[in-house]
């Protein structure tokens, strides 16, 4: 796909055209097989070579090149949540509609990202059950394949920070899901392991203060404090499950808990308490603590019952000066509608989870216990 904008652009001006390839590698004195790799985007003029192409066809470089203004927030997400949608009925479909606007926007380094992430979960099983029988172009390594491809193009072109290092996360999951363990390792520790931007951002604050921006300031400052915490959220959760020390795991997940509700990130992450409490029942089964394990479950249960997605600016006092970068309805009609169906959609799913969790073989020792009946009887309820 490298630089297909101008292969498309010179293959299609020259049958419109009615010249054939012999025409025009005369005109431009190179051979019929270079305009037919051009065309085959097997290999690029060279570029003292392009304003001839562009002005014998009568086209300005922009042109040629295929270029269009990269896409508004707005915009990219209607375009996702447009493809998002159709998937659902019909992967397939989705799929290819998915590469024609890769194609068509082959420099819109965040669009690129977005359909990048968009194709590994697909690869992932993510498409919705009744997307209809993948083709043999939906296979997961070849739509990995095709998310890497769009990734490193964008790593390769951008030079906004923000957005390679999106990039380079999108990649590393992509390689993570194929089991490329030491690539992910390779690509991550020096982002992971970088100096801490925190002394940057407070004098960076003080600077905007000093202005006279405060609102700056305070979107800055709340943005961070955001990050920092669903990063932090992220942390606890998986100390919870590595061990097996019940007094530990316990202790982890309150207090883990205990940031969720301080902080009041229910909108940021919905069914955070749910996954804390039944990693917590999961350590403290393996550490050999039943009675405590079939209490976490029943909390687990509980939390899910009582899952919601609240509007941030209502329920995240803490955040107000950012919240509504996390109000969907904020950006376009389109991408409020995905939302609240993903929202919707994830709910039915987690509590599905939260069934086979629960009922899973790991607790027959517990079986006969009225309590872990009682959880199943809930969850179960839940989910239908």
């Amino acid at each position: 796909m490298q630089d297909v904008n101008i292969s498309r652009t010179i293959a299609r001006c020259r049958r419109e055209r009615g010249v054939t390839q012999e025409q025009l590698a005369s005109h431009l004195g190179v051979t019929k097989a270079a305009v037919s790799k051009w065309e085959l985007g097997q290999s690029l003029p060279d570029v003292a070579l392009l304003p001839r192409i562009a002005s014998y066809f009568s086209l300005t470089l922009d042109e040629l090149f295929d270029w269009r203004p990269r896409l508004s927030e707005a915009e990219a997400a209607a375009v996702y949540a447009s493809v998002h949608a159709e998937a659902a009925e019909d992967l397939p479909a989705a799929h290819a509609r998915l590469m024609e606007v890769a194609r068509d926007r082959w420099s819109d380094w965040g669009l690129l990202v977005t359909l990048a992430t968009l194709l590994t979960s697909w690869a992932a099983g993510w498409a919705a059950p009744d997307a209809g029988e993948p083709g043999e172009a939906e296979a997961p390594e070849r739509l990995l394949a095709e998310a890497h491809e769009l990734l490193d193009r964008v790593l390769d072109g951008a030079s906004d920070p923000a957005l390679l290092f999106a990039a380079t996360q999108a990649k590393a999951s992509a390689l993570f899901q194929q089991g490329e363990l030491e690539d992910v390792v390779a690509l991550l520790d020096p982002l992971v392991r970088r100096e801490d931007a925190g002394a940057a951002t407070m004098l960076l604050a003080s600077a905007l203060r000093g202005t006279g921006r405060d609102e700056e300031a305070w979107e800055l400052l709340q943005a961070r404090c955001l990050q920092a915490a669903t990063d932090l959220e992220s942390l606890m959760l998986q100390q919870v499950g590595m061990g097996d020390d019940a007094t530990f795991a316990a202790a982890c997940a309150e207090a883990a808990l205990g940031v969720h509700e301080s902080l009041g990130l229910g909108a940021v992450n919905p069914h955070y308490p749910m996954t804390v409490a039944l990693e917590a029942a999961s350590a403290l089964r393996r550490a050999g603590d039943a009675d405590g394990a079939v209490a976490w479950l029943g909390r687990a249960v509980d939390a899910a019952a009582t899952d919601e997605v609240p509007a941030p600016a209502a329920e995240m006092p803490l955040f107000s000066h950012v919240a509504e970068r996390l109000d969907p309805t904020q950006v376009s009609p389109e991408w409020s509608e995905h939302k609240e169906a993903q929202a919707a959609r994830m709910l039915a799913l987690v509590r599905e989870g939260l069934v086979a969790a629960v009922t899973g073989d790991e607790w027959a020792a517990v079986a006969d216990d009225p309590r872990y009946r009682k959880v199943v009887r809930k969850a179960e309820g839940l989910a239908s």
